[in-house]
């Protein structure tokens, strides 16, 4: 999608400050309480590849879904220099199609947020829902509605030597969608690059959630505040879905 090929290049750089060897420490607390046999990953939505090597460096097999081939040419020579061996697969996840059936499929960091029509939506638990054996986990997070209704009519900025960066924000409550704006200027030699790439992210309360989730067939196992196994919380910006395909 046009909308991922410049932040591609500068991806890595906005969440240098995230630890993503803890969000995988996270889902193996969710395996060992859920389904300590897991062998086959599913990462949708994987971007760069950050949710999904350090899964493969713990000895997983990990398929890393995306969309944007810019994000995953990122992600492949990422894997190559730490010496993994996951396999990238460019691919629409409303439309999934995995080569095996997965023990466990993720998607993070706002990934379903991104996906703006809830008939979408619907499709993509039901493309995971057939892709999961049975006993399988569909672990997600979502933003929380309190969070991106919070967020518009906002303007921030980065700016460094090799790049200025401007988010703007705006919520429209109609339809519960944050949009971003984003303008780069990116430094490229002695020149600097203009792009402009517009974000869009909706927000889905839990009650909707649930709903779509049951009509796929999943059974519900646990609705966390981030990175917990305690209950959503009303400061709660965050918030992890953990389902599981029921056992024929």
């Amino acid at each position: 999608m046009p909308q991922y090929d410049k932040l591609a290049d500068i991806y890595d750089y906005l969440v240098a400050g995230i630890d993503y060897e803890e969000w995988a420490d996270y889902i193996e607390e969710i395996l060992k309480k859920f389904c300590p046999k897991t062998r086959y990953i599913a990462d949708l939505a994987c971007g760069t590849g950050n949710t999904t090597l350090p899964l493969a460096a713990r000895g997983y097999e990990v398929y890393g879904i995306d969309i944007s081939a810019a994000m995953l040419e990122k992600a492949v020579r990422k894997a190559e220099d730490k010496g993994l061996t996951p396999s990238f697969i460019q691919q629409d996840i409303r439309q999934l199609r995995l080569p095996r059936l997965m023990d466990l499929i993720t998607c993070y960091h706002d990934g379903l947020n991104y996906i703006i029509d809830p008939v979408d939506l619907t499709k993509v638990f039901s493309r995971v829902y057939e892709s999961l054996r049975p006993g399988g986990l569909f672990v997600f997070d979502l933003n929380a509605v309190e969070k991106l209704s919070g967020a518009g009519g906002d303007t921030t900025f980065v700016d460094d030597e090799n790049m200025t960066l401007v988010w703007e924000t705006v919520y429209n409550r109609d339809v519960d969608v944050w949009e971003i704006k984003l303008t780069g200027f990116v430094r490229r030699g002695d020149m600097y690059d203009k792009f402009v790439e517009v974000h869009r992210e909706k927000a889905y309360r839990e009650s909707e959630v649930l709903t779509f989730i049951n009509e796929a067939g999943f059974e519900v196992l646990g609705l966390y505040h981030a990175f917990s196994f305690e209950p959503p919380k009303p400061t709660s910006r965050r918030l992890f879905y953990v389902t599981r395909k029921p056992v024929q």
